[in-house]
């Protein structure tokens, strides 16, 4: 099984911790600023990878037509815009909100 290079960085970088950890497991002494830059360091680069990551995937996940796929109905909540065939657009077509609980149509008050 092939690793990407994203997945081999991450593995790295999540050794060398654990190599930290390993020196401090035993050792009650204390940290050097060495080790504390470094450390830094490590989970600053994989905070980057993930936010890195999380955001090409909302790209591509914006590409593919995804995104904005809910608008806000007349009282403000958020609705879903696709709601399969017959929907025309009206928030109470059928009495269904796309929202649990199921919000009943808002008649006039005669």
């Amino acid at each position: 099984m092939e690793m990407n290079k994203e997945k081999i960085l991450e593995h790295k970088l999540c050794k060398e911790i654990e190599l930290i950890e390993q020196k401090y497991e035993n050792n009650a002494g204390e940290m050097s600023v060495q080790d504390i830059d470094k450390i830094d360091k490590l989970y600053h680069a994989l905070k980057s990878m993930a936010t890195y990551n999380a955001m090409k995937e909302a790209e591509e996940y914006a590409e593919d037509g995804l995104s904005g796929r809910r608008g806000r109905g007349m009282n403000g909540q958020y609705v879903s815009r696709d709601m399969g065939p017959g929907y025309s657009g009206n928030y109470y077509d059928d009495g269904y909100s796309g929202h649990y609980p199921i919000t009943p149509p808002r008649y006039p008050r005669w």
